[in-house]
């Protein structure tokens, strides 16, 4: 199912086949599709919390594509890397799913929380192993327009002859980021109907809009 025909059938089933007056601007397509989008990162998560029982995250593989990001500010082993987007939060970092080097994808990072440095250090097995690592962080090299909101450092880079210039990596794509036309994957224990029914039940439980001018913002109360 692509992404347009999933908002059309939810308005559908919203409206009734019916589109007009006050039901086609309380559910109109772009307001759907916001709603949509946020359902799909909570489908999402559900999807990751079944994969970890079973200790086999194959299916958020299905909603990830590989992007090439070039290795920017190396000095000595230690660089960083813009990523295309922000990544779909998930634990353990799981919103990227694989980082590795453009031009030899056997050579993979292994990810690092951003306080595990402190401790590795400390560990014999940082001085043996050889393997390169990225941690996430938000982008505070730049501020200007346009710029990439997250980075990942980069560190135990090679340098010399054997110094990378790109890096492969493989995010979940949030629906967002798709276009109106692109395949949406769906789990194979859900379904459509399924997928549409929760997607659905969730625009429902949102708040009403307010729509009385009353000047108001309907913010809470400070005590």
């Amino acid at each position: 199912m692509k992404k347009i025909q999933l908002i059309e059938a939810i308005v559908d089933h919203l409206t009734g086949g019916d589109a007009t007056g006050d039901t086609q601007g309380q559910f109109h397509p772009l307001i759907v599709k916001s709603h949509v989008e946020m359902a799909f990162n909570q489908i999402v998560y559900q999807v990751w919390l079944n994969s970890k029982k079973f200790s086999d995250y194959s299916q958020l593989d299905a909603w990830s594509r590989t992007f090439e990001i070039q290795v920017v500010g190396q000095v000595g082993t230690i660089a960083y890397s813009y990523l295309p987007f922000s990544p779909l939060q998930l634990p353990d970092n799981k919103g990227i799913r694989q980082v590795c080097n453009h031009d030899d994808n056997s050579v993979v990072f292994a990810y690092l929380e951003a306080t595990a440095n402190a401790i590795f250090s400390e560990l014999e097995v940082s001085t043996i192993d050889d393997t390169p690592t990225f941690r996430l962080e938000q982008n505070n090299l730049s501020s200007g327009a346009g710029e990439e909101s997250h980075i990942i450092k980069l560190e135990k880079l090679p340098i010399g002859e054997d110094a990378m210039s790109s890096l492969d990596i493989m995010m979940i794509v949030p629906l967002e980021r798709m276009s109106d036309y692109d395949d949406i994957a769906i789990p194979a224990e859900m379904g459509e109907d399924a997928l549409i029914k929760q997607i659905i039940d969730f625009i429902r439980d949102k708040p009403s809009q307010d729509t009385i001018n009353d000047q108001n913002a309907n913010r809470p109360v400070m005590q």
